[in-house]
């Protein structure tokens, strides 16, 4: 199982990579795609994706585990000795106990620095998408090999109802969520929230029972610390750090993507989308109509041509407006 050593705090944290076969009549794409996964799921929530996008369109592909989740862990551990880049850890690093952004993003940056992969694009669902913003701001070496973003459900730049942003989800939202799966019956409650997530309710996102059970498994899994530190994180609105991404980006016209769910309760379409287009102009939004939060496994067949489209485009290349549809 591939792990490497977190720089903050020497966490074993997980990661996935696959690659395509090698033909010659067949060329390799040359970027890599990163998946980041959402709250409170892990990289296997885009299992149904790497299949087609390593055999049939033949990329590279790297997905981790954010600490906490999945088979990463939440940290390191009073004994831990470890190995980070062939040094020993410093044993009077503080282990983590405060997790914030900057941990996050530091983990991402080591891994993808120590790979090595090259230019490459960040494929990312709810709060994957602001950690993909942040790692870019905070490290050269992204910002040198990132060629292109996908945003699914973005979990940016609203999170909490303000004056600012009346259409964002309450506070209360998030206490609520953070109580149930750190509760005794987390299970249960994964379970009834899932059916939001993914909207079943509404016609084109059904699913089969045991889909949804594999994705409750998927939760379940988290660690419980994690489950509820993890929204305090992302709480705060990310407004201020759009705004330098847009300048960071403006210039060479980054190709952006923005899918969003025309039905997602948890994150809004005008508290997060529209207001990532307004921010970024160029940026391509694709609203799903009846979709939820969970477009990803709902609407996979259409995610996966508009992953395609996106990673092909180059700099400055013109988008539609926004496209609707179902």
């Amino acid at each position: 199982m591939p792990t490497f050593k977190s720089p903050v705090d020497g966490t074993s944290l997980y990661y996935r990579y696959y690659e395509p076969l090698t033909c010659a009549s067949d060329p390799v794409q040359p970027l890599t795609l990163v998946f980041l996964h959402g709250w409170p799921m892990s990289s296997r929530m885009w299992d149904h994706f790497f299949i087609p996008l390593v055999q049939a369109h033949r990329f590279h592909v790297l997905a981790p585990d954010r600490r906490g989740f999945g088979n990463s862990d939440w940290n390191a551990g009073p004994t831990s000795r470890t190995l980070v880049s062939g040094s020993a850890v410093d044993s009077s690093t503080p282990r983590t106990t405060a997790v914030s952004w900057q941990t996050l993003t530091d983990d991402l940056t080591a891994l993808l620095t120590a790979l090595d992969i090259g230019p490459f694009a960040f494929v990312a669902a709810s709060m994957g998408c602001p950690e993909s913003v942040l790692t870019y701001l905070s490290s050269a070496y992204v910002r040198a090999n990132c060629r292109a973003f996908v945003w699914i459900g973005p979990n940016m730049p609203y999170n909490i109802r303000s004056d600012a942003c009346p259409a964002a989800p309450l506070s209360e939202v998030w206490d609520f969520l953070s109580a149930g799966l750190s509760g005794p019956v987390a299970k249960a409650f994964a379970a009834e929230q899932l059916t939001s997530v993914f909207r079943v309710d509404l016609a084109g996102n059904e699913l089969e029972e045991r889909v949804l059970r594999f994705y409750e498994r998927l939760v379940c899994q988290a660690d419980p610390v994690a489950l509820v530190r993890m929204p305090e994180i992302f709480r705060d609105d990310l407004v201020a750090e759009l705004t330098r991404f847009a300048e960071s980006t403006g210039a060479e016209k980054m190709p952006i993507m923005v899918l969003h769910g025309g039905a997602d309760t948890g994150m809004p379409l005008e508290a997060s989308g529209r207001v990532i287009k307004e921010m970024l102009p160029w940026a391509d939004l694709r609203v799903y109509e009846n979709a939820g939060h969970g477009l990803y496994l709902t609407h996979a067949d259409r995610v996966l041509k508009d992953i395609i489209e996106i990673v092909a485009r180059k700099p400055g290349e013109s988008s539609v407006d926004e496209i609707t549809g179902k």
